[in-house]
């Protein structure tokens, strides 16, 4: 029988499927290094989330044979480990896409017709809230997405369709010839970032990306624009952020990432009536979350019943 290390919950559609195939489904006692690499020792597959699976916690793996990573990033898992150890990394690509772009435009909307604020004062018995509360449209706007990846591309088209907007991307590294005219490209950041009245970033978070809004980017948007975040924490500098929103240099901005996850309440953004947080719950809608599963279930029993999975991202050796 194999096993399948399970760290956190698995929707029960995974978990059914799994078992009913005669998969033993196991939890390590804790989610440290030592923890992980005790509970991997003996298993032949992991479904993964958020963990780190260091080179010390896969070479403990004497039988394992694939990491289903329970999402996109991978930054968590080293994968030149895996790949000397035959083992296999597979992402769960396109579960998540629409939940996460839905969210980047929730945000959008929140910001521009400051919802939160407009709760809170309402809750309070300030009715005259709706008076002293500037609001706006983002019908014929300009939405400014960095990277145009599957995500990217979701939530543009959520824009252009949903609001009538003008669509602005920044990405070096796609064909530009693949994208409808509706899409218009820009060959630098700064353009993007003078022009848009939403930026909104879609990117994977590697040295390249790091930070690439911060303060001098940011000194480019309109007072009036709005800066959202559903990719990871460190694609923007949060102090610059702060900064930014606390002079009143763009109008508001909505996360659902954070630099240190979780944050701590005392963060300087949450001190701010213009700043939107949120726990990194964009790809978690019930529907996400049970393709999600799936994905991973579906790609372990593939390999282990000798099909290739979909959406391997590594290079591990063949016997």
């Amino acid at each position: 029988m194999y096993k399948i290390l399970v760290p956190k919950a698995l929707k029960p559609v995974a978990r059914e499927f799994l078992t009913k195939k005669g998969y033993e489904l196991v939890s390590p006692e804790a989610t440290d290094e030592a923890s992980l690499a005790k509970a991997i020792a003996d298993v032949d597959a992991v479904i993964a989330r958020t963990e780190k699976y260091t080179k010390t916690v896969v070479d403990a793996g004497k039988n394992l044979k694939i990491i289903a990573r329970y999402g996109i990033g991978y930054e968590n898992i080293d994968l030149a480990a895996c790949d000397a150890k035959n083992v296999t990394v597979t992402l769960a690509r396109g579960c998540n896409t629409y939940s996460v772009a839905e969210h980047a435009i929730s945000l959008m909307l929140a910001c521009f017709r400051q919802i939160p604020q407009l709760n809170q004062e309402v809750r309070k018995g300030n009715w005259k809230s709706r008076d002293a509360i500037e609001t706006h449209e983002a019908r014929y706007k300009t939405f400014g997405s960095i990277g145009i990846g599957p995500i990217g591309l979701e939530a543009v088209k959520i824009a252009h369709f949903g609001f009538q907007m003008r669509i602005l991307v920044y990405d070096k590294f796609v064909d530009r010839s693949q994208f409808p005219d509706w899409v218009e490209f820009v060959d630098t950041l700064d353009e993007l970032m003078e022009q848009a009245d939403v930026v909104s970033p879609h990117l994977p978070l590697n040295k390249g990306t790091f930070h690439i809004i911060d303060e001098e980017a940011i000194s480019h948007m309109k007072p009036t624009a709005v800066l959202l975040n559903v990719s990871r924490g460190a694609i923007w500098d949060e102090k610059a952020v702060y900064k930014a929103l606390k002079e009143g240099r763009i109008a508001a901005a909505g996360a659902d990432v954070f630099e240190t996850e979780p944050p701590t309440p005392d963060m300087p953004l949450f001190s701010l009536p213009n700043y939107i947080g949120c726990p990194h719950t964009a790809a978690l809608t019930e529907e996400a979350v049970d393709a999600v599963a799936m994905n991973c279930a579906q790609a372990i029993d593939d390999l282990l019943n000798g099909r290739e999975p979909k959406f391997i991202i590594n290079h591990p050796e063949k016997a």
